[in-house]
């Protein structure tokens, strides 16, 4: 005789019981259910924690249970590595059995990381979190930054709860802040030229070199530098270098030069940054140099490098054509 298949209402309401669906005796734990994904669509406290980045760290101590625990929060170990602290999560070092079972006879507490020391007698003996039973001989492993954890947490309002970093809920804000940014580099801009050019004014005029840079915050410095090949082809005169910040200009190239500050601190007819002599003329020197700006702003900052004829002559910027380069650095203040 056939058997038909029974109805739902057919089964009474306590014919399925968790220790028929525990078939391998662990407890009755996810392991025994096959599912499709998951919604969470109501309260899911024992299921899943939503929107947590754990950064976990590595075991701090192990024991091994000495003489085997009965429904007893009092656990005497021996064998100690480390150091037991009140606050450890307790878990067994051997997850494929679970040798922990709490008050209800399940093994989860095994491995779920809610089995914790609130009181330490000694180095070998100390009582946890709640009555529970262990075989004698198991080895425990004890961790004790559980609760030091990155958490992107879907509640409170950008507030900081208990060591976490929370992320609130469908503002997208995602940001992270950078904190403590003192002497870090936190941008670099660097621009080059390759022709030359050639001035004969005592005023100073645009090399047509150039760096942008707009900076994160208020306090941040600018290390700005530069190097090019210079020279003025006349005795005993000179090819004056420095650099504008924000000069105004006629055109998008920075070709003129009117209404910059000179980063150096110097007049417009004293020497500046840096500058090439030659006693016979004609001479080449490549010039360096560097300055550390206070702007304190974060708009955009031109860098425009200058140069001038320092009494005669004709002065040359980035002679032959070589490679001549600025770089703006952020350093954080």
């Amino acid at each position: 005789m056939a058997l038909s298949t029974i109805g739902t209402a057919g089964l009474a309401d306590d014919a399925v019981t968790a220790a028929k669906i525990d078939d391998d005796g662990t407890g009755f734990t996810f392991g025994d259910v096959t599912t499709g994904a998951l919604t969470a669509t109501g309260a899911t406290t024992g299921i899943v924690t939503f929107d947590k980045l754990k950064l976990d760290g590595s075991s701090v101590a192990t024991v091994t249970v000495n003489s085997a625990v009965s429904s007893s929060a009092t656990i005497a170990v021996d064998g100690v590595s480390g150091t037991i602290a009140v606050g450890m999560v307790v878990n067994v070092s051997d997850t494929t059995v679970r040798s922990i079972s709490d008050a209800s006879s399940e093994t989860a507490i095994s491995v779920d990381d809610t089995l914790t020391i609130t009181a330490v007698a000694s180095q070998t003996s100390f009582t946890v979190s709640e009555a529970v039973s262990i075989a004698d001989n198991v080895v425990l492993i004890l961790r004790a930054d559980e609760n030091s954890k990155m958490v992107l947490d879907a509640s409170a309002d950008s507030t900081d709860v208990g060591d976490e970093i929370l992320f609130e809920d469908a503002t997208g804000d995602g940001t992270i802040e950078v904190f403590n940014t003192a002497g870090t580099v936190l941008q670099v801009k660097q621009s080059t030229k390759t022709d030359d050019a050639l001035t004969t004014s005592t005023s100073y005029q645009s090399s047509g070199l150039f760096v942008q840079i707009t900076p994160k915050s208020t306090s941040s410095k600018i290390l700005v530098s530069f190097s090019a090949a210079c020279h003025n082809n006349t005795a005993t005169k000179l090819c004056v270098v420095d650099i504008a910040r924000d000069p105004s200009s006629s055109t998008d190239e920075l070709t003129a030069l009117s209404g910059g500050t000179l980063i150096s601190g110097k007049s417009a007819s004293e020497y500046g940054l840096a500058h090439e002599y030659s006693s016979a003329g004609g001479g080449i020197s490549q010039l360096n140099a560097q300055f550390l700006d206070s702007p304190s702003t974060t708009n955009q900052i031109t860098y425009l490098v200058v140069f001038r004829v320092h009494g005669s002559g004709n002065a040359v910027f980035n002679v032959n054509s070589g490679l001549a380069t600025v770089t703006a650095m952020e350093i954080g203040g």
